[in-house]
């Protein structure tokens, strides 16, 4: 039987319990869903990007159709350099399928099977489960309300390192969390960077989120503060994702990292993906050369601003006193906190019956060391009119449950 020859890492490996938990309620009518992470197909430039898509293929069809540099496409990378205002070796940077792949590669380059990967308590379940599928023991340190506790970090690589266990990276998504939806401070940035620094411990920038900003002052990421004002090029490595602003189907991002790890990361691209796709990465080029995108990006930021503002005032409006929630400047999250003894999964399963849907806050957590009474809330993919009617009756839901 083929299920006894699986490999061990297959055998063990964890399914994105989100992708599951959003199945199990596919098919109920008058489903509001808050569960999933999806952008709204209202801000996909489909009508810019059909003709882009024609364009390319039509005028340079004989060269994107074949294969492509691994590294990625040299014109993409250009148009990237242009619209971050970057002046780094090309060599620094990687084009991926997704940033998925590239978090991927990441770990892969460097992470033997019992190395510790630190990240986040709560974090994105899509790495942690890429982290874990590479061996790697992952070890969640807490946010406050600045980000990642920094005194709690110091504590546990202390205790690591005295056991002799290696610390291979810090993984972190600073702006507009998945799922906490918190932002890192500005001096925490600094802080976090200058101990990674002194520890000698690698930082994975992931930032999906950061310009979808819609009130407040944007940051600088850890990747500019790292090379500007630290001047330091391999401590940080930020990889971006084009999937809540051009389209998640489009399968588009890029690293900027140290030139020795991205090349590493190029190799294992090769022996995955081969390349990135051409004709996507060709068309996101002449999206970035033809001055679209930062207009697309106010639009989006426009467009969600409201479904925010919705959330929050429905929030303050219906949910139980008891309840603690983030109030973020951007992104698509937010993030419950429920009292001590009050289950979210539990909680879940009741909220399915009343046909509302969120994830319970346990599937953002390193395998044991979960919590559960927190939630995670999307605002981004329903009408104002579901948040309203869905906050009011997760609201009483949340009463009745409880008392």
């Amino acid at each position: 039987m083929i299920s006894d020859k699986l490999s061990h890492i297959t055998k063990t490996m964890k399914s994105s319990m989100i992708r599951e938990l959003v199945a199990s309620t596919r098919g109920i009518e008058g489903l509001i869903s808050f569960a999933g992470g999806f952008p709204s197909p209202k801000t996909f430039p489909a009508e810019t990007l059909s003709k882009l898509y024609a364009q390319v293929l039509a005028e340079e069809g004989s060269t994107v159709l074949q294969y492509g540099a691994s590294e990625g496409d040299p014109l993409l990378k250009e148009e990237l350099q242009k619209w971050e205002g970057l002046q780094i070796d090309p060599a620094r940077i990687l084009i991926t399928a997704g940033s998925t792949n590239a978090i991927y590669y990441m770990t892969r380059a460097l992470v033997d099977p019992g190395d510790v990967i630190i990240c986040e308590a709560p974090s994105f379940l899509g790495s942690l489960v890429a982290f874990e599928a590479s061996g790697a023991d992952l070890i969640g340190i807490p946010l406050d309300m600045e980000g990642i506790d920094l005194v709690q970090l110091q504590q546990k690589v202390d205790e690591l390192q005295s056991a002799g266990k290696r610390v291979k990276f810090i993984y972190t998504i600073p702006d507009f969390h998945n799922p906490a939806g918190l932002t890192m401070s500005y001096q925490r940035r600094k802080d976090l960077i200058e101990y990674a620094i002194a520890m000698d411990i690698p930082i994975l920038e992931d930032n999906p989120y950061s310009r979808l900003r819609y009130s407040g002052e944007a940051l600088p990421t850890l990747f500019k503060i790292a090379n500007e004002e630290y001047l330091n090029d391999e401590v940080v490595t930020e990889i971006v994702s084009f999937s809540k602003i051009l389209g998640p189907g489009m399968r588009l991002a890029f690293a900027k990292g140290s030139k020795t790890l991205i090349e590493r990361m190029c190799s294992w691209q090769q022996k995955i993906n081969i390349a990135p796709d051409n004709i996507s990465q060709r068309v996101a080029a002449r999206f970035l050369a033809g001055g679209f995108m930062d207009p697309h990006i106010q639009m989006c930021c426009d467009f969600y601003r409201p479904y925010l503002n919705k959330m929050l005032d429905a929030m303050a409006k219906y949910l139980p006193s008891y309840i603690q929630y983030t109030k973020p400047e951007g992104g698509i999250f937010t993030w419950l906190k429920l009292p001590e003894d009050m289950n979210a999964d539990e909680l879940f399963e009741r909220a399915k019956a009343h046909k509302i849907s969120f994830i319970p806050g346990s599937k953002f957590y390193p395998t044991g060391q979960e919590r559960y009474n927190n939630l995670r809330l999307n605002f981004s993919f329903s009408t104002l009119e579901q948040i309203e009617e869905g906050m009011q009756s997760l609201g009483k839901l949340m009463d009745e449950f409880y008392t």
